[in-house]
């Protein structure tokens, strides 16, 4: 009897894998795609003993302006439409330790501060002494912050687009929220169940950073979009041990995510801030914003309209003039 209900659960198993690879395009049975320690073609930085995914765009000579994606765990291709402020910045995009296309990495080698020892190992290699401009989207912003915290004189600007908590007083923004609806749960299910058609030769992280890649766009709220919807976005590749070493943490212990602190130091910070906002956005939009300004010595608030929490991809053109004329007016 016992001997068959496991073949029933086998059977039922076997089913739904089945059903689900129906549902799969042809080339979705497929790999990841490699990264920098296995594609010697990707251009790559090494700093701080890592091998890391990145490019730079404009003369060298020119004020330096580092983008920090978000995530944590997407890469910057989404962000890549800033490159436009080239022409008068030497703009700096990389994958962040553990994600993207950069090096690979345990989960327990990666903490908030070896992301602020990177950041800080690019500052150094590309601001040659000099400040730079910090622009960072969601936790690409929060990252920002707690750099400026950290090394207040290397920073002559910087740009934070909708953070979304800087410490405890705010982190309930992310920590609130009930059982997911049965389309989201089903998204999930399907994609965890889906990842073990992902080729992972000689790769471990592949079929979880597929997986994650999937379900991103499950975990963006409607509240947070313009219209309920999701801008199109591109990404090369999710970070699976990025993800579980900070969110993935926060959700495991509810108290790990209290003890975080982006904003420390950066009441020492007297260069100008900007605070973006989609106009969208009624998560961390333009209300939620002004709680975390108040911490800046010199903070403004620029909100854009018809925007939600990707403004660079919702409203591109009216995000990149709002920047410019904050630069323009910053001098590092």
């Amino acid at each position: 009897m016992f001997k068959n209900h496991r073949l029933r659960v086998a059977a039922v198993l076997l089913t739904s894998l089945l059903f689900v690879a129906s549902l799969l395009p042809a080339h979705a049975l497929l790999r990841v795609p490699p990264t920098v320690e296995h594609d010697a073609a990707l251009p790559r930085v090494d700093l701080n003993g890592h091998a890391f995914h990145a490019e730079h765009f404009g003369e060298a000579g020119k004020p330096v302006l580092i983008v920090l994606h978000g995530g944590p765990g997407a890469d910057y291709r989404y962000l890549l439409g800033l490159k436009a402020l080239a022409n008068d910045y030497h703009v700096v995009f990389y994958d962040q330790r553990g994600t993207g296309l950069s090096q690979r990495v345990p989960a327990d080698s990666i903490s908030v501060q070896t992301f602020i020892s990177d950041l800080d190992a690019f500052v150094t290699a590309f601001g040659q002494g000099r400040p730079v401009h910090l622009l960072g989207h969601s936790w690409g912003a929060m990252l920002a912050s707690a750099y400026t915290g950290t090394h207040p004189e290397k920073v002559g600007s910087l740009i934070l687009a909708e953070p979304a908590f800087l410490d405890a007083s705010t982190v309930e923004v992310f920590t609130s929220g009930g059982m997911p609806p049965l389309p989201v749960m089903w998204g999930f299910t399907k994609a965890w169940m889906s990842k073990w058609f992902v080729r992972a030769e000689g790769d471990p992280y592949a079929r979880d950073d597929w997986f994650l890649l999937q379900v991103l766009p499950l975990t963006q709220g409607a509240d947070e979009m313009c219209d309920g919807r999701l801008p199109a976005l591109q990404a090369w590749r999710f970070g699976s041990s990025n993800f579980q070493a900070t969110m993935g943490r926060m959700m495991d212990d509810p108290a790990f995510g209290r003890q975080l602190d982006f904003r420390k130091g950066v009441d020492a910070f007297q260069g100008p801030t900007l605070f973006l906002a989609g106009g969208c956005n009624r998560v961390v939009g333009e209300a939620h914003q002004r709680k975390l300004m108040g911490h800046f010595a010199h903070a403004s608030l620029e909100v854009i309209p018809q925007a939600g929490h990707f403004m660079f991809n919702d409203q591109l053109e009216r995000s990149l003039a709002v920047v410019r004329s904050f630069l323009a007016g910053s001098s590092p």
